[in-house]
């Protein structure tokens, strides 16, 4: 899979692949320039949850979920997630991540 060669550096036996893509986003992305674009466009901001922490993981599992699946693959089929955020606040990604139990 991967050797790890530095405290935050991992060195692939093989070139890793990206077999799927999604986008997932709340209703004023969604009524911007590039609707119609989106995998999920959610009327409600915060997905359900009640903290905006907790809405932002929430996208990132259904943005995953679709991911996997237009792929045609199964989440059991994915040994990494590598994730970010344009604000460096990563906590969605990581909860997002634990759940799908790669």
């Amino acid at each position: 899979m991967a050797q790890r060669i530095g405290q935050r550096t991992i060195q692939f036996e093989n070139p890793p692949g990206i077999f799927g893509f999604a986008s997932v986003v709340g209703a004023k992305e969604g009524n911007g320039p590039l609707r119609g674009s989106f995998d999920e466009v959610s009327t409600d901001s915060h997905f359900g949850q009640k903290s905006w922490e907790l809405a932002e993981s929430e996208m990132q599992k259904r943005a995953l979920e679709t991911a996997v699946k237009k792929s045609g693959h199964r989440m059991g089929d994915l040994q990494m997630i590598l994730a970010g955020d344009l604000l460096n606040q990563c906590i969605g990604s990581a909860f997002a991540s634990v759940q799908s139990n790669v």
